[in-house]
Protein backbone atom coordinates (compact mmCIF):
# COMPACT_ATOMS: atom_id res chain seq x y z
CA UNK A 1 0.00 0.00 0.00
CA UNK A 2 1.38 3.39 -1.06
CA UNK A 3 0.34 5.51 1.92
CA UNK A 4 2.26 8.54 0.64
CA UNK A 5 0.16 8.42 -2.53
CA UNK A 6 -3.00 8.27 -0.42
CA UNK A 7 -2.16 11.52 1.38
CA UNK A 8 -1.40 13.33 -1.89
CA UNK A 9 -4.29 11.91 -3.91
CA UNK A 10 -6.97 14.55 -3.15
CA UNK A 11 -4.69 17.31 -4.49
CA UNK A 12 -4.69 15.68 -7.96
CA UNK A 13 -8.11 17.23 -8.56
CA UNK A 14 -7.78 20.82 -9.88
CA UNK A 15 -10.82 21.79 -7.76
CA UNK A 16 -9.65 19.98 -4.64
CA UNK A 17 -9.50 23.08 -2.44
CA UNK A 18 -13.10 24.03 -3.26
CA UNK A 19 -14.27 20.46 -2.71
CA UNK A 20 -12.49 20.18 0.63
CA UNK A 21 -13.81 23.56 1.80
CA UNK A 22 -17.40 22.56 0.97
CA UNK A 23 -17.00 19.22 2.72
CA UNK A 24 -15.37 20.75 5.78
CA UNK A 25 -18.14 23.33 6.18
CA UNK A 26 -20.90 20.73 5.80
CA UNK A 27 -19.13 18.40 8.24
CA UNK A 28 -19.68 20.73 11.21
CA UNK A 29 -23.44 21.13 10.70
CA UNK A 30 -25.50 18.52 12.60
CA UNK A 31 -27.56 16.20 10.37
CA UNK A 32 -26.25 18.01 7.27
CA UNK A 33 -22.88 16.40 8.02
CA UNK A 34 -24.32 13.10 6.75
CA UNK A 35 -23.81 14.67 3.30
CA UNK A 36 -20.07 15.18 3.85
CA UNK A 37 -19.82 11.63 5.19
CA UNK A 38 -21.68 10.42 2.10
CA UNK A 39 -19.22 12.33 -0.08
CA UNK A 40 -16.31 10.39 1.44
CA UNK A 41 -18.27 7.17 0.90
CA UNK A 42 -18.79 8.06 -2.77
CA UNK A 43 -15.03 8.46 -3.04
CA UNK A 44 -14.65 5.04 -1.41
CA UNK A 45 -16.98 3.61 -4.08
CA UNK A 46 -14.92 5.31 -6.81
CA UNK A 47 -11.72 3.73 -5.50
CA UNK A 48 -13.37 0.31 -5.23
CA UNK A 49 -14.43 0.75 -8.87
CA UNK A 50 -10.82 1.72 -9.75
CA UNK A 51 -11.72 5.36 -10.46
CA UNK A 52 -9.18 7.56 -8.69
CA UNK A 53 -11.13 10.80 -8.72
CA UNK A 54 -12.90 12.99 -6.20
CA UNK A 55 -16.69 13.00 -6.62
CA UNK A 56 -18.49 16.16 -7.64
CA UNK A 57 -20.60 18.07 -5.15
CA UNK A 58 -23.95 17.10 -6.66
CA UNK A 59 -26.83 14.75 -5.82
CA UNK A 60 -26.83 15.81 -2.18
CA UNK A 61 -29.79 13.54 -1.40
CA UNK A 62 -27.88 10.43 -2.43
CA UNK A 63 -24.89 11.47 -0.37
CA UNK A 64 -27.13 12.12 2.64
CA UNK A 65 -28.70 8.66 2.40
CA UNK A 66 -25.31 6.93 2.09
CA UNK A 67 -24.01 8.80 5.12
CA UNK A 68 -27.14 8.08 7.13
CA UNK A 69 -27.10 4.36 6.33
CA UNK A 70 -23.41 4.13 7.29
CA UNK A 71 -24.18 5.79 10.64
CA UNK A 72 -27.02 3.31 11.22
CA UNK A 73 -24.60 0.45 10.50
CA UNK A 74 -22.17 1.94 13.03
CA UNK A 75 -24.91 2.23 15.67
CA UNK A 76 -26.06 -1.37 15.14
CA UNK A 77 -22.51 -2.66 15.62
CA UNK A 78 -22.00 -0.53 18.72
CA UNK A 79 -25.24 -1.78 20.26
CA UNK A 80 -23.31 -4.85 21.43
CA UNK A 81 -21.01 -3.06 23.91
CA UNK A 82 -23.86 -0.67 24.80
CA UNK A 83 -26.14 -3.55 25.81
CA UNK A 84 -23.36 -5.19 27.83
CA UNK A 85 -22.74 -1.88 29.59
CA UNK A 86 -26.44 -1.42 30.31
CA UNK A 87 -27.02 -4.95 31.63
CA UNK A 88 -23.84 -5.67 33.59
CA UNK A 89 -22.98 -2.07 34.47
CA UNK A 90 -26.53 -1.54 35.69
CA UNK A 91 -26.34 -4.67 37.81
CA UNK A 92 -23.10 -3.44 39.40
CA UNK A 93 -24.60 -0.02 40.15
CA UNK A 94 -27.64 -1.66 41.76
CA UNK A 95 -25.29 -3.76 43.89
CA UNK A 96 -23.44 -0.63 45.03
CA UNK A 97 -26.75 1.03 45.86
CA UNK A 98 -27.49 -1.85 48.23
CA UNK A 99 -25.49 -0.06 50.90
CA UNK A 100 -23.59 -3.03 52.36
CA UNK A 101 -19.79 -2.84 52.27
CA UNK A 102 -19.41 -6.23 50.58
CA UNK A 103 -22.04 -5.35 47.98
CA UNK A 104 -20.41 -1.98 47.30
CA UNK A 105 -16.97 -3.57 46.91
CA UNK A 106 -18.37 -6.25 44.62
CA UNK A 107 -20.26 -3.64 42.63
CA UNK A 108 -17.14 -1.53 42.14
CA UNK A 109 -15.14 -4.55 40.95
CA UNK A 110 -17.97 -5.67 38.69
CA UNK A 111 -18.38 -2.20 37.22
CA UNK A 112 -14.62 -1.95 36.60
CA UNK A 113 -14.54 -5.31 34.83
CA UNK A 114 -17.59 -4.35 32.77
CA UNK A 115 -16.01 -1.06 31.73
CA UNK A 116 -12.79 -2.81 30.69
CA UNK A 117 -14.74 -5.40 28.69
CA UNK A 118 -16.85 -2.72 27.01
CA UNK A 119 -13.79 -0.64 26.07
CA UNK A 120 -11.98 -3.66 24.59
CA UNK A 121 -15.09 -4.81 22.75
CA UNK A 122 -15.77 -1.31 21.39
CA UNK A 123 -12.17 -1.14 20.15
CA UNK A 124 -12.45 -4.50 18.37
CA UNK A 125 -15.83 -3.65 16.85
CA UNK A 126 -14.55 -0.21 15.84
CA UNK A 127 -11.75 -2.02 14.03
CA UNK A 128 -14.26 -4.09 12.05
CA UNK A 129 -16.76 -1.34 11.19
CA UNK A 130 -14.75 0.39 8.39
CA UNK A 131 -14.59 -2.83 6.37
CA UNK A 132 -18.25 -3.53 7.10
CA UNK A 133 -19.15 -0.11 5.69
CA UNK A 134 -16.83 -0.70 2.71
CA UNK A 135 -18.71 -3.94 1.99
CA UNK A 136 -22.01 -2.05 2.13
CA UNK A 137 -20.66 0.58 -0.29
CA UNK A 138 -19.18 -2.01 -2.67
CA UNK A 139 -22.46 -3.92 -3.03
CA UNK A 140 -24.84 -1.02 -2.30
CA UNK A 141 -26.71 -3.43 -0.03
CA UNK A 142 -27.43 -2.79 3.65
CA UNK A 143 -27.11 -6.50 4.45
CA UNK A 144 -23.59 -6.59 3.00
CA UNK A 145 -22.41 -4.73 6.11
CA UNK A 146 -23.22 -7.85 8.13
CA UNK A 147 -21.79 -10.54 5.86
CA UNK A 148 -19.13 -11.38 8.39
CA UNK A 149 -17.27 -14.04 6.40
CA UNK A 150 -16.60 -11.53 3.61
CA UNK A 151 -15.69 -8.74 6.03
CA UNK A 152 -13.32 -10.84 8.14
CA UNK A 153 -11.80 -12.32 4.98
CA UNK A 154 -10.98 -8.86 3.62
CA UNK A 155 -9.42 -7.81 6.94
CA UNK A 156 -7.43 -11.05 7.24
CA UNK A 157 -6.07 -10.81 3.69
CA UNK A 158 -4.85 -7.24 4.24
CA UNK A 159 -4.25 -7.24 7.98
CA UNK A 160 -0.97 -5.29 8.09
CA UNK A 161 -2.22 -2.50 5.81
CA UNK A 162 -5.52 -2.40 7.70
CA UNK A 163 -3.69 -2.00 11.03
CA UNK A 164 -1.54 0.81 9.62
CA UNK A 165 -4.64 2.57 8.26
CA UNK A 166 -6.33 2.31 11.64
CA UNK A 167 -3.28 3.68 13.47
CA UNK A 168 -2.86 6.55 10.99
CA UNK A 169 -6.44 7.66 11.58
CA UNK A 170 -5.99 7.50 15.37
CA UNK A 171 -2.74 9.51 15.25
CA UNK A 172 -4.07 12.13 12.83
CA UNK A 173 -7.25 12.44 14.90
CA UNK A 174 -5.17 13.00 18.03
CA UNK A 175 -3.02 15.64 16.31
CA UNK A 176 -6.12 17.36 14.95
CA UNK A 177 -7.69 17.42 18.40
CA UNK A 178 -4.47 18.77 19.90
CA UNK A 179 -4.38 21.61 17.36
CA UNK A 180 -8.02 22.45 18.03
CA UNK A 181 -7.29 22.79 21.74
CA UNK A 182 -3.91 24.48 21.38
CA UNK A 183 -4.93 27.45 19.24
CA UNK A 184 -8.35 28.89 20.10
CA UNK A 185 -10.70 29.26 17.10
CA UNK A 186 -7.93 29.15 14.46
CA UNK A 187 -6.86 25.71 15.67
CA UNK A 188 -10.45 24.51 15.52
CA UNK A 189 -10.83 25.78 11.94
CA UNK A 190 -7.61 24.05 10.91
CA UNK A 191 -8.78 20.84 12.58
CA UNK A 192 -12.10 20.92 10.70
CA UNK A 193 -10.35 21.07 7.33
CA UNK A 194 -7.74 18.49 8.35
CA UNK A 195 -10.45 16.10 9.49
CA UNK A 196 -12.37 16.27 6.21
CA UNK A 197 -9.20 16.00 4.13
CA UNK A 198 -8.16 12.95 6.15
CA UNK A 199 -11.60 11.40 5.61
CA UNK A 200 -10.78 11.47 1.88
CA UNK A 201 -7.36 9.92 2.51
CA UNK A 202 -9.06 7.31 4.69
CA UNK A 203 -11.58 6.51 1.93
CA UNK A 204 -8.74 6.14 -0.58
CA UNK A 205 -6.77 3.76 1.65
CA UNK A 206 -9.83 1.70 2.62
CA UNK A 207 -10.88 1.38 -1.02
CA UNK A 208 -7.41 0.25 -2.08
CA UNK A 209 -7.29 -2.28 0.75
CA UNK A 210 -10.74 -3.58 -0.19
CA UNK A 211 -9.78 -4.34 -3.79
CA UNK A 212 -6.21 -5.48 -3.09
Amino acid sequence: MDFERAFKFPTDDPDWIKKVVIGAILSIIPIVNFISFGYALELLKNIIDSKEELPEWSEFGGKFVKGLVAVIIYIIYMLIPAIIMFVFGGTSIMAMANGHDAAIAGGIVGFGITMLLVILLAFVIGFIIPMAIANYIAYDEFGAAFRFSEIFGKIKDNFSDYIIMYLIIIVVGAVSGFLAGLIPFIGMLIAIFINFYISLVYAFILGKIYIK
